[in-house]
């Protein structure tokens, strides 16, 4: 019989690449469109808030590993990574422009595809731990 932390994990493994599948599928449908703006000269708003936080969590994963605690190297790093990104938003605020409809609805959705996945993995290893209570 498989361990249930193991069943878990290939189904996490199993979300992980449907999402990452489904984000591909979205920028490609998305990319055939004609774009008002030139993306040399232009970011829209937040984009070096998200840049920052990506870089700072991955530095984060390196902490953590250090230190022995993952999670908390990635808490740490991400919230200097926003820092950080927020400085260089208002460095380049010149450059930044508003986000346009078809960002906003993207930004919408995976913001509500990410809460889903946060609530069905927490659901999940919520039942895992009652389980391994008994």
């Amino acid at each position: 019989m498989v361990q249930p932390f193991i069943l878990i994990s290939i189904l996490v493994f199993v979300l992980i690449v449907l999402g990452a599948l489904i984000a591909v599928a979205i920028v490609i449908r998305n990319s055939s469109g004609d774009t008002t703006y030139n993306d040399q000269e232009s970011h829209p708003q937040g984009y070096w808030i998200g840049i920052g936080m990506s870089i700072g969590a991955g530095f984060g994963v390196a902490l953590g590993l250090f230190f022995d605690n993952l999670v908390l190297g990635i808490a740490i790093g991400a919230a200097i990574g926003v820092s950080i990104g927020a400085a260089l938003e208002q460095k380049n605020k010149d450059s930044l422009r508003p986000l346009g409809e078809q960002e906003r609805k993207m930004q919408t959705w995976g913001i509500a595809a990410g809460v889903l996945i946060l609530l069905v993995l927490a659901g999940i290893f919520t039942f895992l731990l009652f389980v391994r209570m008994q």
